[in-house]
Order: structure tokens, then C-alpha cells, then sequence
């Protein structure tokens, strides 16, 4: 996810750009909004054939029985050849159910529901100086702990879906890094879909996420997802389509296109998706390349959200 030339949003794609299989790593409202468990593991290896940054995710959220209270967490590591940042967070939320209508979902209290969540986030910064880099001997190696916190909102009412969260609420600036760093500026992300449901077993869902910082960067991304799900034989496979544009002038890598497709065997979910960006870089590496595996204590109805 580090496909991004601005400061900020480099920082924050190493987590973020993996949305598309898990939206918790967006907006925490996310933990425990549906009545089921899901364990995810995430790697994605960036820039193929230049040493580009690889970035691996582990996952879990669930929903309290009997409560409307939601828990989640995630730790990563994300390595490239001057920086390793290894780095997690612990969520809380909480749902409130609105619907008191027709049965949409097969719980009905789930139809319409707002939710909220924030989240402790702490990471560790290592880094070491690459030769070509960094000339200063003091510089060889140095690490430092970065703490931060995160809040949400999340909304869905019965097809629609949208968030809006905000993260880096802790401006923090590492010392070890003097004036090579900027600080981790506050950074929203806004999302919204609809999945339309053609019958029982297949549904398009198309979705867009805007992300922004309050130094005016942004980003937007468009997305297009098919869904089919056989839930009496216990399989199901999506395939999507994503254009991410990046809207801050003069920027290196402003268009990527990324496909994605997914497969689901009974409670486990494999997808696999493609982030090819759409400049000179395209022609001197073999583009990105992720891989999810999940784990759902129940058999979903959606995938990967």
C-alpha cells in the first residue's frame, strides 16, 4: 500500500491500501458490527522487482454475545530497506440497531444500524541507514515507539453502507528522523455502497472511498464489485474492479487500477488482488501484489467487509 508519493499517505498505505478485504482497517466502527467473528491474514508485497515495501497483517474482530458491544485488533509489520515499522491496535464498539421493520438480513435487528468505535494504536519505528541514503554515521540505527488513536462512525441501512473515521488524533513526530519526517497529520476516510441484490445468490455492489489529510492531500477511489454466493453448497467467488486516482497536483502516481478476485469455501475466504500503477513505474516492476486468507465463524452472506 505504499503507492503514494505524498509524505502523509505514504505513512498510511501500508495499512490502509488492504480495505478492500477487511473495511475495520479503515473506520473501527467496523468491529463487531455484523453478529459474527472473522480472523484475517493479510501480505503484500509492493513494486515487484524494486525492492519495494512488503507489508503483512493479522486481523480479528468480533460482536459480544448477547451485547451490542463489538471488539477488534490488528498487528502488522511493514518492512522496506530503510524503515520497519511493527505497530497494532485494540478497538472498541458500539452498536446501536434501529430497524424495527421488514426482515432484510436473517437478523433483523441488523437491517439498520449506527455504530461507533475508537481504537488505541501504537507502532514502533526502527530505522536504519541504506548506503546512497543516508551519509551521517549517527544516523546507522534508531528506533522509537509512536502511539495514536482513532475514531469512527458507521452506518447501514439495509443495502447501503458508509463510514467516516479519522485517524493520527496524536500529532507525533519522531525524534530519531530530525527533519526527514513530517508529522503523521490528521487523516480522514470516507466510504459509502449499495449492494443491489439481483436474487438470493447474486448481488453488485459498487462503493467509492475519498481519503484526505488536512494538508489538502487526496485521494479517490472508485469500486465495483460482483458477488455470488451459493449458500446451500457452501461456496461462493466475487471479482471487483478499483480505480484509485490521486487528486494532489503534480503527483508521480496519480491513477492505479486493481483487480480483485475472491473465492469462499464454506468459513474460509481466499482473495487475491493486483495494484497495477498507471505511470512510468509500470513498465519497470511487475506491480503489487496481495493475498488475503480469512477465517469467518459463520458462513457470511457478504464477503470481506
Amino acid at each position: 500500500m505504499c503507492t503514494l508519493a505524498t509524505t502523509v499517505f505514504a505513512q498510511q498505505r501500508p495499512i490502509y491500501d488492504q480495505y478492500h478485504f477487511n473495511y475495520y482497517l479503515l473506520n473501527p466502527a467496523i468491529a463487531g458490527a455484523e453478529r459474527c467473528s472473522h480472523l484475517m491474514l493479510t501480505g503484500k508485497q509492493s513494486w515487484i522487482g524494486k525492492d519495494g515495501p512488503s507489508t503483512y497483517l493479522l486481523s480479528y474482530r468480533t460482536r459480544l454475545n448477547t451485547k451490542n458491544i463489538g471488539l477488534g485488533g490488528y498487528i502488522y509489520n511493514d518492512h522496506t530497506p530503510q524503515f520497519n515499522y511493527l505497530g497494532g491496535q485494540f478497538t472498541f464498539a458500539y452498536h446501536i440497531p434501529l430497524s424495527h421493520g421488514s426482515r432484510y438480513s436473517k437478523r433483523v435487528e441488523l437491517d439498520r444500524q449506527l455504530s461507533f468505535g475508537v481504537s488505541a494504536r501504537i507502532k514502533y519505528l526502527h530505522y536504519s541507514a541504506v548506503d546512497g541514503y543516508d551519509d551521517d554515521p549517527a544516523n546507522e540505527s534508531d528506533g522509537e515507539v509512536m502511539p495514536d488513536i482513532n475514531v469512527g462512525a458507521y452506518y447501514t441501512s439495509y443495502g447501503f453502507f458508509g463510514g467516516l473515521s479519522f485517524t493520527n488524533l496524536i500529532p507525533f513526530k519522531p525524534a530519531i528522523l530530525g527533519d526527514t519526517y513530517d508529522y503523521e497529520n490528521l487523516t480522514g476516510f470516507l466510504f459509502a455502497g449499495y449492494d443491489f441484490d439481483f436474487n438470493e445468490s447474486q448481488t453488485l455492489e459498487p462503493s467509492a472511498n475519498f481519503n484526505f489529510d488536512v494538508d489538502g492531500h487526496m485521494q479517490l477511489e472508485l469500486n465495483l464489485k460482483y458477488m455470488q454466493n451459493d449458500m446451500l453448497n457452501n461456496f461462493g467467488w466475487w471479482a471487483q474492479l478499483s480505480y484509485r486516482h490521486n487528486l494532489d497536483p503534480g503527483n508521480a502516481q496519480p491513477l492505479s487500477l486493481i483487480p480483485i478476485v475472491g473465492l469462499r469455501f464454506n468459513k474460509f475466504q481466499l482473495a487475491y488482488a493486483f495494484n497495477l500503477t498507471l505511470n512510468e513505474l509500470a513498465s519497470k516492476t511487475y506491480g503489487t501484489h496481495e493475498l488475503m486468507l480469512a477465517y469467518s465463524f459463520c458462513v457470511p452472506h457478504r464477503f470481506c467487509r
